[in-house]
């Protein structure tokens, strides 16, 4: 027995801080290639624009322009919230705090995206730039959602931890992993404010 029960000692706990650090990377990598589709589809559509009818909708040849305002007030939110995030994750005595604050910020954010899909008075088939616009939005929207559970569990945890008096190791590995969560959301609203300048700007 004595020979057996080595096998299974404690993993050391900077093998959970690397391998999560690097599952994170590796699904940034993964959201990089998803929405590099859009970045192709809008500026390879862009490009083919031959009828000039990029960014007019052809019933009634209405110009498509969304609110600058609001685009800017939405990228401000998951700004705000990746910072707040990131300046958490890095500090054990906000975490929580911080943490719930980037949660609301991101819910902010969506709920703006889906009220401006109501004033932007023009739909996904009115040509090729509203169809890239809602695409890229709507997915973006749908994957904030998704960050803001990984978020919500993550804080969660560390929320009953402390409050349960939970092993030294147990808090690490949960500080570890919403470090890994900050990575990819940090990442996330970078790839938000690349949506801003092309959907917005160019």
């Amino acid at each position: 027995m004595e020979g057996t029960t080595g096998i299974f000692r404690e993993e050391p706990r900077e093998w959970a801080h690397r391998s999560l650090t690097a599952a994170a990377k590796m699904w940034c990598g993964a959201m990089a290639f998803f929405f590099a589709a859009f970045v192709f589809a809008y500026f390879y559509l862009k490009s083919l624009d031959e009828n000039h009818g990029w960014k007019v909708e052809h019933v009634g040849s209405k110009h498509i322009s969304p609110s600058g305002g609001l685009g800017v007030a939405i990228m401000a939110v998951y700004l705000l919230s990746g910072i707040l995030l990131y300046l958490g994750s890095r500090r054990p005595t906000d975490e929580i705090s911080t943490g719930i604050a980037a949660i609301v910020l991101a819910l902010a954010g969506v709920a703006l995206q889906f009220g401006e899909y109501s004033h932007l008075g023009f739909g996904p088939n009115s040509g090729a730039y509203a169809s890239v616009f809602f695409g890229w939005t709507g997915t973006y929207a749908l994957g904030a959602l998704w960050g803001v559970y990984w978020m919500e569990t993550t804080i969660a945890g560390l929320w009953r931890a402390r409050r349960d008096g939970g092993s030294e190791n147990t808090v690490a590995v949960l500080r570890t992993g919403l470090g890994a969560c900050s990575i990819c959301w940090s990442f996330f609203v970078a790839i938000g404010a690349l949506m801003f300048v092309v959907l917005y700007l160019v």
